[in-house]
Protein backbone atom coordinates (compact mmCIF):
# COMPACT_ATOMS: atom_id res chain seq x y z
CA UNK A 1 0.00 0.00 0.00
CA UNK A 2 1.19 3.69 -0.58
CA UNK A 3 3.09 6.02 2.13
CA UNK A 4 0.62 8.62 2.16
CA UNK A 5 -2.27 5.93 3.13
CA UNK A 6 0.18 4.12 5.25
CA UNK A 7 1.02 7.24 7.45
CA UNK A 8 -2.49 8.81 7.59
CA UNK A 9 -3.39 5.06 9.21
CA UNK A 10 -1.04 5.86 11.84
CA UNK A 11 -2.11 9.36 12.65
CA UNK A 12 -5.90 8.05 12.82
CA UNK A 13 -4.37 5.57 15.37
CA UNK A 14 -3.34 9.16 17.29
CA UNK A 15 -6.44 10.23 17.13
CA UNK A 16 -7.72 7.25 19.98
CA UNK A 17 -4.93 7.35 21.92
CA UNK A 18 -4.79 11.02 22.62
CA UNK A 19 -8.23 11.14 24.07
CA UNK A 20 -6.57 8.51 27.08
CA UNK A 21 -4.39 11.46 27.68
CA UNK A 22 -4.96 14.02 30.32
CA UNK A 23 -2.45 16.60 29.26
CA UNK A 24 -2.13 19.04 27.20
CA UNK A 25 -2.45 20.00 23.60
CA UNK A 26 1.19 19.80 22.60
CA UNK A 27 1.51 16.39 24.33
CA UNK A 28 -1.86 15.02 22.50
CA UNK A 29 0.00 16.70 19.22
CA UNK A 30 3.45 14.26 19.99
CA UNK A 31 1.16 11.50 20.16
CA UNK A 32 -0.74 11.84 16.61
CA UNK A 33 2.27 12.82 14.73
CA UNK A 34 4.73 10.27 16.03
CA UNK A 35 2.17 7.10 15.30
CA UNK A 36 2.53 8.73 11.92
CA UNK A 37 5.84 8.41 11.71
CA UNK A 38 5.71 5.29 13.17
CA UNK A 39 3.58 4.26 10.66
CA UNK A 40 5.84 5.37 8.02
CA UNK A 41 8.93 4.18 9.14
CA UNK A 42 8.97 0.29 7.92
CA UNK A 43 9.08 1.73 4.34
CA UNK A 44 12.68 2.62 5.29
CA UNK A 45 13.72 -0.61 3.85
CA UNK A 46 12.78 0.49 0.65
CA UNK A 47 15.91 2.86 0.74
CA UNK A 48 17.51 0.32 -1.28
CA UNK A 49 15.83 1.86 -4.17
CA UNK A 50 17.47 4.89 -3.80
CA UNK A 51 19.46 6.04 -7.38
CA UNK A 52 22.58 6.81 -4.56
CA UNK A 53 22.45 3.59 -2.67
CA UNK A 54 25.03 1.72 -4.64
CA UNK A 55 27.67 4.44 -4.21
CA UNK A 56 26.93 5.59 -0.21
CA UNK A 57 25.27 2.76 2.04
CA UNK A 58 26.47 -0.01 -0.54
CA UNK A 59 29.57 1.59 -0.80
CA UNK A 60 30.12 1.63 3.29
CA UNK A 61 28.62 -1.72 4.05
CA UNK A 62 30.92 -3.38 1.27
CA UNK A 63 27.40 -4.74 -0.14
CA UNK A 64 27.88 -7.52 -2.79
CA UNK A 65 24.39 -6.79 -4.12
CA UNK A 66 23.20 -3.94 -5.60
CA UNK A 67 19.85 -1.83 -4.14
CA UNK A 68 17.48 -2.84 -6.79
CA UNK A 69 18.54 -6.75 -5.99
CA UNK A 70 18.49 -6.30 -2.63
CA UNK A 71 14.92 -4.48 -2.55
CA UNK A 72 13.68 -7.54 -4.20
CA UNK A 73 15.64 -10.10 -2.52
CA UNK A 74 14.81 -12.22 1.06
CA UNK A 75 17.54 -10.62 2.73
CA UNK A 76 17.08 -9.60 6.95
CA UNK A 77 17.26 -5.88 5.58
CA UNK A 78 15.28 -6.26 2.08
CA UNK A 79 12.22 -4.93 1.92
CA UNK A 80 8.82 -6.72 3.97
CA UNK A 81 11.53 -8.41 5.83
CA UNK A 82 12.89 -7.12 9.32
CA UNK A 83 11.62 -3.40 9.59
CA UNK A 84 8.04 -5.21 8.85
CA UNK A 85 8.16 -7.26 11.63
CA UNK A 86 6.36 -7.27 15.25
CA UNK A 87 10.00 -7.44 16.77
CA UNK A 88 10.92 -3.93 14.69
CA UNK A 89 7.96 -2.16 15.65
CA UNK A 90 8.69 -2.81 19.61
CA UNK A 91 12.43 -2.87 19.44
CA UNK A 92 12.10 0.80 17.55
CA UNK A 93 9.18 2.11 20.30
CA UNK A 94 12.51 0.69 22.85
CA UNK A 95 14.65 2.88 20.77
CA UNK A 96 12.20 5.94 20.89
CA UNK A 97 11.79 5.73 24.88
CA UNK A 98 15.85 5.64 25.40
CA UNK A 99 15.61 8.74 23.24
CA UNK A 100 12.90 10.26 24.68
CA UNK A 101 14.18 9.66 28.44
CA UNK A 102 17.57 10.68 27.08
CA UNK A 103 16.23 14.28 26.18
CA UNK A 104 14.78 14.59 29.46
CA UNK A 105 17.86 13.83 31.48
CA UNK A 106 20.04 16.20 29.51
CA UNK A 107 16.92 19.06 29.66
CA UNK A 108 16.68 17.87 33.13
CA UNK A 109 12.62 18.17 32.31
CA UNK A 110 12.39 14.64 33.64
CA UNK A 111 10.74 14.35 37.19
CA UNK A 112 11.35 10.05 36.47
CA UNK A 113 14.55 8.68 38.45
CA UNK A 114 15.17 6.14 35.83
CA UNK A 115 14.26 4.64 32.69
CA UNK A 116 11.46 2.42 33.71
CA UNK A 117 9.22 5.51 35.12
CA UNK A 118 10.16 7.77 32.00
CA UNK A 119 8.85 4.50 29.87
CA UNK A 120 5.15 4.73 32.12
CA UNK A 121 5.23 8.30 31.56
CA UNK A 122 4.92 8.24 28.20
CA UNK A 123 3.33 5.08 27.80
CA UNK A 124 0.61 6.30 25.82
CA UNK A 125 3.13 7.86 22.94
CA UNK A 126 4.74 4.32 22.69
CA UNK A 127 1.66 2.68 22.59
CA UNK A 128 0.78 4.81 19.46
CA UNK A 129 4.54 4.08 18.14
CA UNK A 130 3.54 0.16 18.06
CA UNK A 131 0.41 0.01 17.21
CA UNK A 132 0.72 2.37 14.13
CA UNK A 133 3.68 0.51 13.21
CA UNK A 134 1.95 -2.58 13.21
CA UNK A 135 -0.81 -1.42 11.47
CA UNK A 136 1.40 -0.56 8.05
CA UNK A 137 1.91 -4.07 8.04
CA UNK A 138 -1.52 -5.10 8.67
CA UNK A 139 -1.93 -2.90 5.19
CA UNK A 140 0.35 -4.72 3.55
CA UNK A 141 -0.64 -8.26 3.70
CA UNK A 142 -3.16 -7.70 1.28
CA UNK A 143 -1.09 -6.60 -1.74
CA UNK A 144 0.06 -9.07 -4.36
CA UNK A 145 3.28 -11.16 -3.04
CA UNK A 146 5.62 -10.34 -5.85
CA UNK A 147 9.11 -11.41 -4.54
CA UNK A 148 8.80 -11.90 -1.05
CA UNK A 149 5.64 -13.22 -0.62
CA UNK A 150 3.87 -11.29 1.69
CA UNK A 151 5.75 -9.49 4.81
CA UNK A 152 8.29 -11.09 7.79
CA UNK A 153 5.91 -10.35 10.46
CA UNK A 154 7.12 -13.15 12.97
CA UNK A 155 11.09 -12.11 12.12
CA UNK A 156 13.30 -13.48 12.71
CA UNK A 157 11.22 -17.05 11.46
CA UNK A 158 11.64 -17.01 7.79
CA UNK A 159 7.96 -17.04 7.46
CA UNK A 160 6.19 -14.42 4.97
CA UNK A 161 2.36 -13.70 5.65
CA UNK A 162 -0.21 -11.96 3.66
CA UNK A 163 0.94 -11.50 -0.41
CA UNK A 164 -2.90 -12.27 -1.17
CA UNK A 165 -3.23 -9.86 -4.29
CA UNK A 166 -6.98 -8.64 -2.98
CA UNK A 167 -5.55 -5.46 -3.72
CA UNK A 168 -2.99 -3.71 -5.89
CA UNK A 169 0.09 -1.51 -4.39
CA UNK A 170 -1.23 1.57 -5.27
CA UNK A 171 -4.27 4.03 -6.09
CA UNK A 172 -6.64 2.46 -3.08
CA UNK A 173 -8.43 5.42 -3.48
CA UNK A 174 -11.23 4.37 -1.58
CA UNK A 175 -9.45 3.42 1.50
CA UNK A 176 -7.53 6.51 1.70
CA UNK A 177 -10.37 8.30 1.89
CA UNK A 178 -11.81 5.95 4.43
CA UNK A 179 -9.06 6.75 6.71
CA UNK A 180 -9.42 10.50 6.54
CA UNK A 181 -12.97 9.73 7.51
CA UNK A 182 -11.39 8.50 10.23
CA UNK A 183 -9.09 11.02 11.46
CA UNK A 184 -11.70 14.35 10.94
CA UNK A 185 -15.03 12.54 12.63
CA UNK A 186 -12.35 11.19 15.77
CA UNK A 187 -10.45 15.00 15.53
CA UNK A 188 -14.13 16.47 15.77
CA UNK A 189 -15.56 14.36 18.78
CA UNK A 190 -12.01 15.20 20.39
CA UNK A 191 -12.75 19.12 20.14
CA UNK A 192 -16.14 18.85 21.37
CA UNK A 193 -15.03 16.97 24.16
CA UNK A 194 -17.54 17.98 27.00
CA UNK A 195 -17.88 21.18 25.35
CA UNK A 196 -21.66 20.82 24.74
CA UNK A 197 -22.61 17.11 26.10
CA UNK A 198 -21.06 14.42 28.28
CA UNK A 199 -19.41 12.04 26.18
CA UNK A 200 -17.16 8.96 26.44
CA UNK A 201 -15.03 9.73 24.06
CA UNK A 202 -12.35 6.96 24.58
CA UNK A 203 -15.26 4.85 23.38
CA UNK A 204 -16.34 6.91 20.41
CA UNK A 205 -12.77 7.02 18.68
CA UNK A 206 -11.95 3.39 19.34
CA UNK A 207 -15.51 2.69 17.66
CA UNK A 208 -15.17 4.82 14.92
CA UNK A 209 -11.58 3.76 14.32
CA UNK A 210 -12.62 -0.09 14.43
CA UNK A 211 -15.81 0.34 12.36
CA UNK A 212 -13.55 2.31 9.67
CA UNK A 213 -11.34 -0.22 9.58
CA UNK A 214 -13.92 -2.53 9.30
CA UNK A 215 -15.39 -0.98 6.27
CA UNK A 216 -11.33 -1.10 4.98
CA UNK A 217 -11.66 -4.90 4.91
CA UNK A 218 -14.83 -5.14 3.54
CA UNK A 219 -13.50 -2.73 0.43
CA UNK A 220 -10.32 -5.07 0.78
CA UNK A 221 -12.17 -8.04 0.10
CA UNK A 222 -14.32 -6.73 -2.59
CA UNK A 223 -12.76 -5.90 -5.71
CA UNK A 224 -14.12 -8.74 -7.25
CA UNK A 225 -10.36 -8.88 -9.10
CA UNK A 226 -7.00 -11.05 -8.65
CA UNK A 227 -4.09 -8.93 -8.62
CA UNK A 228 -1.70 -11.65 -7.19
CA UNK A 229 1.47 -12.54 -8.79
CA UNK A 230 4.54 -13.77 -7.81
CA UNK A 231 8.21 -12.98 -8.41
CA UNK A 232 7.82 -10.14 -11.53
CA UNK A 233 5.16 -9.67 -13.34
CA UNK A 234 4.87 -8.04 -17.43
CA UNK A 235 1.35 -7.58 -16.77
CA UNK A 236 2.20 -4.62 -14.10
CA UNK A 237 0.29 -1.73 -16.70
CA UNK A 238 -2.61 -4.46 -16.61
CA UNK A 239 -3.07 -4.47 -13.44
CA UNK A 240 -2.32 -0.59 -12.28
CA UNK A 241 -5.07 -0.08 -14.98
CA UNK A 242 -7.79 -2.39 -13.17
CA UNK A 243 -7.35 -1.15 -10.05
CA UNK A 244 -8.02 2.42 -11.59
CA UNK A 245 -11.15 1.21 -13.04
CA UNK A 246 -12.15 -0.10 -10.22
CA UNK A 247 -11.90 2.42 -8.45
CA UNK A 248 -13.96 4.64 -11.37
CA UNK A 249 -16.89 2.05 -10.20
CA UNK A 250 -16.46 2.42 -6.15
CA UNK A 251 -16.50 6.18 -6.36
CA UNK A 252 -17.99 7.45 -9.11
CA UNK A 253 -16.79 9.82 -12.28
CA UNK A 254 -16.72 12.89 -10.78
CA UNK A 255 -14.80 12.21 -6.99
CA UNK A 256 -12.59 9.57 -9.23
CA UNK A 257 -11.43 12.40 -11.29
CA UNK A 258 -10.68 14.49 -8.26
CA UNK A 259 -8.48 11.83 -6.60
CA UNK A 260 -6.98 10.92 -10.14
CA UNK A 261 -6.21 14.49 -10.56
CA UNK A 262 -4.30 14.38 -6.84
CA UNK A 263 -3.02 11.24 -7.37
CA UNK A 264 -0.88 13.12 -10.33
CA UNK A 265 0.29 15.59 -8.59
CA UNK A 266 1.85 13.72 -5.60
CA UNK A 267 5.44 12.90 -6.09
CA UNK A 268 5.48 9.61 -3.95
CA UNK A 269 3.38 6.97 -5.20
CA UNK A 270 -0.50 7.36 -4.14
Amino acid sequence: MDILTHTLSGIAVGTVVLNFSNRGLVDKLKITLISGFAAALPDIDAISLWSKFDSTIGAFFNLSQSGKEIYSAKLWYSHHAFFHSAFAGVLFSLILALIIYGIEKIFKKSKNGNLIKSIKNNKLLLIGFVVAYLIHLFEDMPTPASTWGGVNFFWPLKSYIGGTGDIWWWNNYDIFLIVVSIIIINLIFSLIKNQFIRLNIKRITIAVFVLGFVFVFIQIKNRDYDFSYSQHTKQYQKYEDKSKEIQKEILGEKLYKIMEKMDNKMKVYF
